[in-house]
């Protein structure tokens, strides 16, 4: 069994050679009957003949083909072979080692900064906020106080309705989204407390939650006006006075995606029959359009029902569609 595994690993060291002489096959039947493992044997003429066996055993083949045959190797293969050859050669190996220092230290520091979703922030405002909370090129990338960014950038644009700062190997991607800015948050900010409210009625498809309590959860259903994300925070106070605070407040900050129920209907006049192929065309087209005047950006459509009735001349269609879209928005809230 052991020998078995041997022959089928392809790390093992090898030993390619080559066998001159009359009669071959007398010498490999030899090597059968001494328990020499022979492989990819390869007749190339009556006198010369290549195969494989390995390192260990090549000095006991040249014992039996005594001064009949000659045996000359042609190469060495396998990754043990490679490795001891690196190993005893002590430059190739002090190379190595330092191209891998070299990789290994570049990276821990950052290469490029990508800024991903932004629209009437400039970009430029957007790489000097990163500047001054220590993200840039070159930096060290265990040095990175993350929150101390996240904090930074929503401080210093109130617009920013969410954003994760993260890292791919050498590269930070910021991703922000931007929102409306009430007239409160723009005057003062830093007192502008609020809670992420429903702006549709639907079924909660998926929330993130970066500031603020969330409420709901995947699957629950949610009426319009309902507050997802809570902006009223439990204080763990290590106080034992009375008067220490048991709350406070915060601009909450998430992401909550539902599956909202969209229903109408809109008729049209025909000539003649039409296909049932040719109805569902035009109520295609129909959805498309409505969708680019009536749906937010990022929406979709996850499910469709089309019903269709023919009255003479008139065929009217009832649309019912289940879209995913973001329904969360702020609601200020006015504390004292």
């Amino acid at each position: 069994m052991r020998g078995k595994s041997r022959e089928s690993s392809f790390i093992t060291h090898q030993v390619k050679i080559r066998i001159e002489g009359f009669r071959i096959d007398k010498l490999i039947n030899l090597a059968v009957k001494a328990k020499i493992p022979i492989r990819n044997l390869r007749h190339i003429s009556d006198t010369e003949t290549t195969c494989y066996i390995y390192p260990e055993d090549l000095s006991k083949l040249r014992k039996l083909s005594k001064s009949l045959y000659r045996i000359t190797v042609i190469k060495n293969e396998g990754i043990c072979y490679q490795i001891k050859t690196v190993i005893f050669d002590k430059t190739k190996l002090l190379c190595i080692l330092t191209v891998l220092a070299m990789v290994l230290l570049n990276s821990f520091f950052v290469k490029t900064v990508e800024i991903e979703g932004y629209k009437g922030i400039p970009e430029k405002e957007l790489r000097q906020c990163l500047e001054e909370a220590g993200i840039r090129e070159g930096t060290y990338i265990p040095s990175i106080d993350w929150q101390k960014a996240e904090k930074l950038i929503y401080d210093t644009f109130p617009e920013v309705v969410w954003l994760k700062i993260g890292y791919d190997g050498r590269k930070v991607v910021l991703t922000i989204s931007e929102g409306e800015v009430s007239e409160k948050a723009k005057e003062t900010p830093e007192n502008y407390y609020c809670n992420i409210v429903a702006a549709e009625s639907g079924y909660i498809d998926s929330i993130e939650t970066y500031r603020g309590i969330a409420l709901v959860q995947k699957g629950d259903y949610v009426e319009k006006g309902q507050v997802l994300i809570l902006g009223c925070v439990p204080a763990n106070s290590t106080s034992f006075s009375e008067d220490a605070p048991k709350e406070y407040y915060v601009r909450s900050k998430g992401i909550v995606n539902a599956l909202v129920p969209c229903r109408f209907t809109y008729s049209y006049e025909v000539q003649g029959e039409v296909s049932q192929k040719q109805m569902e065309k035009n109520a295609n087209q129909q959805i498309r359009l409505w969708a680019r005047e009536n749906l937010p950006e990022k929406s979709q459509i996850v499910n469709k029902d089309l019903k269709f009735s023919r009255k003479e001349n008139i065929i009217e269609v009832g649309v019912t569609l289940e879209i995913r879209r973001q329904i969360g928005e702020e609601q200020e809230i006015l504390v004292g």
